[in-house]
């Protein structure tokens, strides 16, 4: 959902560069680390859709300061083996940050992914391994006091998922606060009507999105005439218990799932060992797996970087020998190709998802994947 979201926003900033925006608008919001005037009216426009949905602006645009005073802390000490440090992120559900324990200095960010191809992917001893030897030093960091508009627009601009956040003390030294992700930011944009005001306009002002990495790059666009209103599922799979929310979409939105660009899946079998779908993970640059039945070729699963993380580190089983059928996500949440685009990331905002498996709408075969950082992109 954030490569979901971070399209979005690509659009939005190559419309409002066709529109000059109004001056006075953006020199009360500001140019954004010398972002330029296109990020800057994709800004405007983002935050006058948040104002207009919540009804003021206080509602709409929340500060990271006020999303961090109700989330969970990961703040670990160099010295902190990995095996410690992913059983904390599996309580929270987010990334570490290494903080000097003498200064307070930020020195640097562990993340899922980085436990998935940094430690499993290499055969690491967890409890042997300190966080400082494989975390991303010195990380970009960004102030409490930041809208959550303008958080995602960074995010956008340097193809991250998550900010630390750190505030400068009168004194000259520094306060590390915590982090936020792409979900947090999805969530705080004015409730419901907030973020889907995002990705309405951003579909209204491109039909054209080309990407060779895309499932639209090779699937034929003849799915997009056909309109499919169920949310397709693999066989057996559990029931979501949004279903009444689903049911409230704007039915006006003819847009389908092809127009946020699913990516090519990569696909394990229920046999491959843990170690072996990290390995191949880490070499594709890429944090998910479909899972598929090696009887009959159709969905059986999803893993993802935080499941490595939550079910094979944090309980300490074997890599080498444990199966990926063992430990996946059976018979995941999903949408077919035809399926109206709101539909999906309304399941995926709804339901916490970063990750939603595409499956054709004739035989039910996966054909791709959608991440929510690439659809706000």
């Amino acid at each position: 959902i954030a490569k979901c979201l971070n399209d979005a926003m690509s659009n939005l900033e190559r419309s409002y560069k066709k529109k000059n925006p109004n001056a006075e608008v953006l020199k009360s919001l500001g140019e954004m680390g010398g972002g330029g005037g296109n990020q800057a009216a994709a800004i405007a426009a983002l935050t006058q859709m948040m104002m207009n949905s919540a009804g003021s602006g206080e509602e709409a645009l929340p500060t990271l300061r006020s999303l961090l005073a109700r989330s969970p802390k990961t703040m670990v000490h160099p010295g902190t083996n990995v095996y410690e440090v992913g059983l904390i992120m599996s309580e929270a559900r987010k990334a570490s940050l290494i903080v000097d324990p003498d200064s307070g200095e930020l020195l640097g960010i562990f993340g899922f992914k980085d436990m998935m191809t940094r430690v499993v992917a290499k055969e690491l001893p967890l409890e042997l391994t300190d966080v400082t030897s494989v975390m991303t030093s010195s990380p970009e960091a960004v102030s409490p006091d930041l809208t959550v508009l303008e958080a995602m627009q960074i995010m956008h601009d340097d193809h991250i998922k998550s900010l630390p956040v750190v505030e400068q003390l009168a004194d000259g030294s520094s306060r590390v606060l915590g982090i936020v992700d792409i979900l947090d930011l999805i969530l705080a944009c004015g409730g419901k009507d907030g973020w889907r005001s995002i990705f309405d306009t951003a579909m209204e002002v491109s039909d054209d999105m080309s990407d060779s990495g895309s499932v639209v790059s090779y699937q034929s666009r003849a799915m997009r005439g056909s309109q499919n209103n169920s949310v397709g599922r693999s066989n057996n799979s559990r029931a979501t218990s949004n279903s009444s929310s689903l049911g409230s979409l704007n039915e006006r939105n003819e847009s389908t799932v092809l127009k946020l660009r699913p990516k090519k899946p990569l696909v394990s079998s229920l046999d491959d060992t843990v170690l072996s779908v990290c390995q191949m993970l880490a070499s594709k640059r890429s944090d998910a797996s479909l899972i598929a039945d090696s009887t009959s070729g159709g969905l059986a699963g999803i893993i993802t970087e935080v499941d490595i993380t939550r079910r094979v580190v944090s309980k300490q089983l074997d890599p080498s020998t444990t199966t990926i059928g063992s430990v996946m996500t059976p018979n995941p949440t999903c949408c077919q190709q035809s399926d109206p685009a709101m539909t999906a990331l309304t399941i995926m905002v709804t339901n916490h998802f970063r990750h939603l498996p595409v499956l054709d709408a004739g035989d039910g075969s996966i054909v791709g994947i959608l991440d929510i950082a690439k659809c706000l992109n």
